[in-house]
């Protein structure tokens, strides 16, 4: 479900606690890097199931609002546009998102009245959705781009939001934004063809090529990269001109040795996409002049491994001559 560059940043970042902690044992940071994985795709389950309550709760507003007294015209005549909202109704009502609310043990009984209302209130306080609510269209398609616009335009920036997932799990509190975008990327992709026994995407893409399963991608990656420290810091130290290694930042050089991991452990990954990965990764956690540093490294490194027998690809990413 998740792409490999979120994949890469789960595990730059293990590494980087790694080298920041007094722990020197590989085997128990790797179990903690899967941990945190199977963390991002619980948020991004209960990131849905809070959106489903929500409407569960809207639900239960009309109904009340129903029964009162002296019920408004309004009351008796509700706008039902969101709680018939196509794209929430099926995710609702569909069994493996059930067995995976059960696994996580997932209940919003005691937040109802406090979270979930106020989750509401603040919802209705869009204007998308009041724009929805007034649009005389009724379609699948409006009603997946209003989720859209609201994952894209407010949720990101929610404290409300934020702080609540964040005090129920310590790896939320890195991982919100991540499993913002694998909500966004799930209704995104989302078609009439869902339902109630339509699976909803793993967190790890499975496969009989090592390289092309996602756990195994994960833990290797880990693994090797740091076994392997030692021998690339030489590597890296005999291949670099005019600049000494200990100047280098440290985020520059977990990036280098993570690409390296990759051009000798993995064959089926292209130099191309790994070399591209690794530069687009340094945009957001590195410093400004590390993208070419890195670029021009990692290219001297492909033509350093290539002379040494150690830069063996397969198939679909076989080395450029």
């Amino acid at each position: 479900m998740i792409n490999r560059r979120f994949l890469r940043i789960k595990v730059l970042q293990a590494i980087y606690a790694y080298t920041q902690s007094e722990n020197n044992n590989i085997a128990v940071s790797q179990r903690q890097l899967l941990a945190s994985v199977d963390a991002l795709y619980e948020l991004f389950i209960r990131q849905i199931s809070l959106l489903i309550e929500v409407k569960r709760f809207a639900e239960q507003r009309i109904e009340e609002n129903r029964h009162k007294n002296f019920p408004t015209e309004e009351d008796l005549n509700p706008n039902l546009k969101f709680v018939n909202n196509r794209v929430i109704n099926a995710i609702e009502n569909n069994k493996s998102f059930g067995l995976l609310e059960e696994k996580y043990k997932i209940n919003w009984a005691q937040d109802r009245d406090d979270f979930v209302r106020r989750c509401y209130n603040i919802l209705r306080e869009y204007p998308e959705y009041e724009s929805y609510m007034n649009s005389p269209k009724s379609s699948f398609d409006e009603d997946k781009q209003f989720l859209l616009d609201i994952i894209d335009n407010h949720l990101p920036e929610d404290d409300n939001l934020f702080d609540y997932f964040s005090d129920g799990n310590l790896f939320f509190n890195s991982d919100y934004q991540l499993a913002l975008f694998l909500m966004w990327k799930f209704i995104n992709e989302f078609t009439t063809k869902f339902d109630e026994n339509s699976p909803i995407p793993p967190m790890f893409k499975a496969s009989q090529y090592d390289d092309d399963d996602d756990k195994d991608f994960v833990a290797k990656l880990f693994e090797k990269t740091l076994l392997h420290a030692e021998e690339y810091r030489d590597l890296v130290s005999d291949n670099i001109s005019n600049w000494d290694y200990d100047r280098i930042a440290l985020m520059d050089k977990l990036l280098i040795f993570m690409a390296l991991t990759e051009f000798v452990e993995f064959h089926e990954i292209p130099v191309k996409v790994t070399i591209n990965e690794y530069i687009e990764l340094s945009k957001n956690y590195s410093t400004s002049e590390s993208r070419r540093f890195i670029n021009g490294l990692l290219d001297k490194m492909v033509v350093r491994l290539k002379e040494q027998n150690k830069l063996v690809k397969t198939g679909l990413g076989l080395v450029d001559n």
